[in-house]
């Protein structure tokens, strides 16, 4: 008897250590749904639904989690947001996701433009602003630096683009590439400044498209148009810097030429220089604008070799599977 009781109360201590245990892996918010878990870290709530209720106090968890005010730290290496490990690429954080998710939290202050994206450390006061914190991506959009649109697949644009580059590719017994999205590259408005100036300098020129491909660190394409902050990612590199700098803060290309920049008529020429160690499914090229003597010589079938960066701009950020 006494070990039926035993038993009775073990197997008692048990059900009530697994309805404990489920109920710990619910909803905050809701309680009816199971904990979203993103990349091995579980979420405390199930849907953004319940996030934006946390967030936006319209409701309030079953059991309420302590946050912390966190500082943004580019320098960071592994990312800022609660119980994630990925390394930090964007702004203290391993992608904007998780980056928005902080703010969303109350982990970190958000942008006081966007509210959405958390406040640089290195970003300039905003005006009208009571407190002056912008992110990292509206600091840009004051200061006039790099930004990217995305476009749809119906504008004329990505139709352009596309039917270019398609038109273009020129190789041997492979199939054409699948153009999945395509970024507009908007420059800056001194880096515009000095490719006008530039193009001045020539008695007679003319603007060719060509096509940049190089190493690529970040999963763009897959979580916004946003540029990543890798020293080691060349396409985000050289978009960023306007083609002043390469992978690993290179200053320049080398080639047969000598030192400078080379990029392809043929963007199947360049797609042999794409390389890719992320686990994004897309496959990554710049479309570029090149100013040329209108005397120069430009192959089909060979790399196009500016010494400056003054003659060239990213266009387009192209993102195609084959």
């Amino acid at each position: 008897m006494a070990a039926i009781v035993r038993n009775v109360v073990n197997w008692s201590a048990q059900q009530g250590h697994s309805s404990s245990q489920i109920q710990r892996d619910m909803c905050e918010v809701c309680g009816k749904k199971p904990k979203f878990v993103e990349r091995g870290h579980k979420h405390p709530y199930c849907s953004r639904t319940c996030a934006g209720k946390t967030s936006g106090g319209i409701g309030k968890a079953s059991s309420p989690t302590t946050t912390t005010h966190l500082t943004v730290n580019t320098a960071s290496n592994t990312c800022l947001l609660t119980g994630c490990n990925y390394d930090a690429v964007f702004q203290g954080f391993c992608d904007p996701v998780h980056a928005m998710e902080a703010v969303k939290l109350g982990q970190i202050d958000g942008c006081d433009k966007c509210h959405d994206q958390p406040v640089s450390t290195n970003a300039r006061p905003s005006r009208g602003s009571s407190t002056g914190k912008l992110c990292a991506g509206c600091d840009r959009a004051l200061r006039g630096g790099t930004q990217l649109k995305e476009l749809g697949s119906r504008d004329s644009k990505f139709r352009e683009v596309r039917k270019q580059l398609i038109g273009n590719w020129n190789t041997r017994n492979e199939g054409l590439p699948t153009v999945d999205k395509i970024y507009q590259v908007l420059v800056p408005r001194d880096q515009l400044s000095r490719y006008a100036s530039y193009r001045k300098t020539l008695t007679n020129s003319r603007e060719i498209r060509t096509y940049h491909a190089s190493l690529m660190l970040c999963d763009l394409g897959t979580k916004g148009p946003c540029l990543c902050e890798r020293k080691g990612c060349g396409i985000c590199s050289v978009v960023r810097s306007s083609f002043k700098t390469f992978a690993f803060e290179e200053e320049y290309e080398q080639g047969r030429f000598g030192q400078g920049i080379y990029t392809f008529v043929n963007p199947g020429l360049a797609d042999k220089e794409a390389t890719t160690s992320t686990t994004s499914p897309y496959r990554v090229m710049i479309a570029c604008d090149v100013v040329v003597s209108a005397e120069q010589e430009v192959p089909d079938d060979d790399s196009v070799f500016v010494a400056s960066s003054d003659a060239i701009n990213s266009a387009y950020i192209v993102m195609y599977s084959m």
